[in-house]
């Protein structure tokens, strides 16, 4: 995944997540079917998200296991093993064992909120939203890409990429 400048709309749709969307020479998701082809079979895989705030500020959190199962499984995330150098808290871990959820398939495990309808935001949600990348773009956008920070329940950037290598 890469956001840079908010030429793609990541509000999109199950179908539209599922076989990606974007250029590689901009801003795109993959692919939430690619994503278990590669993360899943025996080998582990490591995650590297890059962010830089509207401060030009980068900061980054890595994992040293990461998977995605399959759309029979809701595109269930998994995620551990923190690198304690990065300079990103470990928030991504609340979004652990999380299923994939759009505006039309809600899969968070507290039904009573659709979040990814409140945040206008597909992706991966428990109980909140300390990690959203796929927010609406820009500086004054209501929510946004979102990683929570150790002095602000949500911070906000500008750019973020998401990395995945096989340990």
């Amino acid at each position: 995944m890469k956001r840079q400048d908010g030429s793609v709309d990541f509000n999109k749709e199950w179908e539209d997540y599922k076989h990606g969307f974007g250029s590689l020479n901009g801003e795109f998701w993959a692919g939430n079917e690619m994503i278990p082809q590669l993360t899943t079979g025996g080998q582990t895989y490591t995650l590297r998200v890059d962010l830089k705030n509207y401060d030009g500020v980068s900061i980054y959190a890595k994992y040293d296991s990461f998977l995605v199962d399959s759309e029979y499984k809701k595109y269930r995330l998994s995620v551990s093993g923190y690198d304690v150098n990065s300079t990103a808290d470990n928030s991504l871990a609340d979004n652990n064992n999380c299923e994939f959820s759009t505006a039309s398939i809600d899969n968070d495990i507290d039904s009573s909120i659709h979040r990814a309808n409140m945040f206008s935001a597909p992706w991966w949600y428990c109980y909140g939203g300390s990690v959203i990348l796929t927010g609406e773009y820009g500086e004054n956008a209501n929510f946004g890409i979102i990683w929570a920070g150790p002095f602000s329940y949500w911070s906000f950037y500008r750019d973020a990429v998401v990395m995945v290598r096989p340990n």
